[in-house]
């Protein structure tokens, strides 16, 4: 029993030093080294810095509507973002995309390729509207807007 405990703190001790002398090695600021490359060759950049995404201006959406009688105009104001018809499931680019509308709660949504979107045949009533932003190829900005209306 006592060669038991003797071997266990000897390896122990010998663990702590292994660990302390790892600790001793320099450190590197991860934020100056880091590096990617493009997959075009024509501006390949080895060793070119990556930029945090936070960095990047974050987009933004914010919804209005016009209701005359049974219909809504629903108009989409968005800052650091382009709706981009031209580019509808295509690949990614920054930026850009169409808007996810869902209206009252539906999981049907409707693809908005442009500023403004009308909605017709609405029925009487309260409405909700929410919207979201989307790249190209349908991956969500995590960006929404909601609103809600009447219609008489």
């Amino acid at each position: 029993m006592f060669h038991q405990k003797t071997a266990c703190l000897l390896a122990v001790l010998t663990l702590s030093v292994a660990l302390v002398g790892c600790s001793k090695s320099e450190t590197q600021d991860l934020s100056t080294s880091m590096t990617h490359e493009h997959s075009d060759p024509a501006t390949q950049s080895v060793d070119a810095p990556i930029h945090s995404v936070a960095a990047t201006p974050a987009p933004t959406l914010k919804m209005t509507v016009d209701v005359s009688q049974q219909a809504a105009t629903i108009h989409f104001a968005t800052t650091n973002f382009k709706i981009s018809p031209e580019h509808y499931s295509q690949p990614h680019v920054p930026g850009e995309g169409h808007i996810h509308l869902f209206v009252d709660g539906s999981p049907t949504k409707v693809a908005v390729k442009e500023v403004s979107y009308k909605l017709d045949h609405l029925t009487p009533g309260h409405h909700k509207l929410k919207a979201s932003l989307h790249t190209n190829n349908h991956q969500p900005y995590n960006v929404e807007d909601a609103i809600e209306f009447d219609v008489k």
